[in-house]
């Protein structure tokens, strides 16, 4: 069912983009040189921070991005996102998000929004950009890497905004409740893993990689394995364009005496809340701040199997011109709290942080560079019974050139 509402979306928003009043469609190529002094990167089945590792110093393929978004009517719009990274995934392009968008007409300060299909919950205020990509960094933070891991909504969303500024009024004022199912497995990542500092999304059809690690491989999208629907309510508003501030609650209400599948992917019990802001002075400056706090269960055993994690980050970032210059600090935390796991004799912990910066230049609407440097100091106990050091210091340096039809 999640895979045929994904496809009808999808679907929808090529065949709308020939029959639409109004549809935009873009493409673009990311490629990087790349030079790295790190672990085994989480994304090839190891426990590194980083996109790539030390094996994968030189010239990689950032991504190929195409995405539609088509308006068949004044009040729909469909959208359809698609990636391909180069990474020997199940599928060498797939889809990161398919949906469609109702907006009522505004009568009045109020408007009642609607959106059904695969998408991002309105969390993250770094990832701006068409394809949920971030004009600030090449590297999301270490929350928006996590929320791009596992995190999707397949289901429907409902908002009902507030018009204030349309109105005489100083603030937009927005609340908004989900429904979901196909996201079970969420949390197995940051559970075994911990956190990690990359741009790669997970696709809605493809799979987070072991490749011969005994870290699990996960399905991250591809079933709904306990056919018992997930929530998440949040609230944002925004002051006189100067101030927006966002918070949420996300409980994907997974049901532990469900069975893991034959390919070993299990149900999580994932919880967490976010708080965010973002302030812009003036047309230069941007300051963004967001808190990210959660636990998630696995085993239906009680006590359950626990962990609890958290992370924040702080992003400045400074706009002259073509020129674009940022900074931001993470910082990341993930215990495990109890443990029946035989086969892993120490409780599964992550504790560090990071420092990126970055520094980009528009040369035309096609062509731009963005260079960045990161730095991220982190200590794993399960590195040590995979025979490496429990503290990594991972650094990488990527220079970006981009081309955008």
């Amino acid at each position: 069912m999640g895979r045929l509402l994904i496809s009808a979306c999808a679907a929808g928003a090529l065949a709308a983009s020939n029959l639409a009043l109004a549809y935009e469609f873009d493409l673009g190529v990311d490629l990087r040189g790349v030079a790295i002094d790190a672990t085994q990167s989480r994304l090839t089945g190891g426990l590194g921070k980083l996109r790539f590792d030390g094996d994968q110093d030189g010239l990689r393929l950032g991504y190929v991005h195409a995405g539609v978004r088509a308006d068949p009517t004044e009040t729909i719009r469909v959208t359809a996102e698609a990636y391909a990274y180069g990474d020997k995934d199940v599928n060498a392009i797939d889809l990161t998000e398919a949906y469609a968008e109702w907006r009522q007409l505004p009568s009045s300060a109020w408007r009642s929004r609607v959106k059904l299909g695969a998408f991002y919950p309105e969390i993250s205020l770094e990832n701006r950009m068409h394809g949920w990509r971030s004009p600030y960094t090449l590297s999301f933070s270490a929350i928006n890497t996590w929320i791009g891991e596992e995190i999707r909504t397949i289901g429907a969303e409902y908002s009902l905004d507030w018009l204030g500024r349309s109105h005489g009024h100083d603030f937009d004022f927005s609340v908004s409740a989900a429904g979901y199912g196909w996201n079970d497995t969420a949390g197995t990542v940051i559970g075994t893993r911990g956190w990690g500092l990359h741009d790669r999304q997970s696709m809605l059809f493809g799979r987070f990689a072991n490749n011969g690690s005994p870290l699990p491989q996960v399905t991250i999208f591809a079933d709904d394995l306990d056919k018992r629907a997930g929530y998440y309510v949040s609230a944002a508003t925004k002051y006189r364009g100067l101030v927006e501030l966002r918070a949420l609650h996300y409980d994907n209400r997974g049901n532990l005496a469900v069975k893991a599948t034959a390919d070993g992917d299990a149900i999580w019990l994932t919880y967490f809340d976010s708080l965010g802001a973002r302030w812009t002075p003036d047309e230069a400056w941007t300051f963004i701040a967001q808190w990210l706090h959660g636990r998630t269960y696995a085993d239906e055993d009680v006590p359950h199997n626990a962990w609890s994690f958290n992370s924040e980050f702080l992003l400045a970032s400074f706009k002259h011109g073509p020129m674009r210059y940022s900074a931001r600090y993470d910082r990341f935390e993930m215990q495990q709290t109890y443990s029946s796991f035989e086969y892993i004799p120490i409780l599964l912990a992550d504790d560090g942080h990071a420092w990126t910066l970055s520094c980009s230049r528009d040369f035309n609407e096609h062509w731009s560079v963005a260079l960045e440097g990161i730095l991220t100091d982190s200590d794993v106990p399960l590195r040590a019974l995979l025979g490496q050091p429990m503290g990594a210091r991972e650094q990488m340096l990527q220079l970006a050139v981009r081309y955008e039809l």
